[in-house]
């Protein structure tokens, strides 16, 4: 079986936007009170331009490569144990 991949956006070294790289990385699964989100969209904000020029105080600790996108449009396509009150949010009407 083939293993499922994601495509995400990481800084490989801080500094200008060329240090940004589109990657295949592992899907994650969702852990104990936690859930997945299958991204639908998503964008690199003026925080994120921050983070990846190592300029933002809350993210001075990360250190290269590092996932960016903070701001996403998504469905929840996986719940781990312990999410109840998702199971309900996802059977509401749309």
């Amino acid at each position: 079986m083939m293993e499922l991949r994601n495509r995400v956006v990481q800084v490989s070294r801080f500094g200008d936007p060329e240090r940004l790289e589109v990657v295949d990385a592992p899907l994650p699964t969702a852990g104990r009170g936690e859930l997945r989100v299958r991204v639908l969209a998503s964008s690199l904000n003026y925080t994120e331009v921050l983070i990846r020029r190592h300029l933002y105080p809350q993210t001075m600790r990360l250190r290269p490569p590092f996932v960016m996108g903070y701001d996403v449009v998504g469905e929840i396509d996986q719940l781990g144990d312990a999410c109840a009150i998702f199971r309900l949010a996802t059977a509401w009407p749309t």
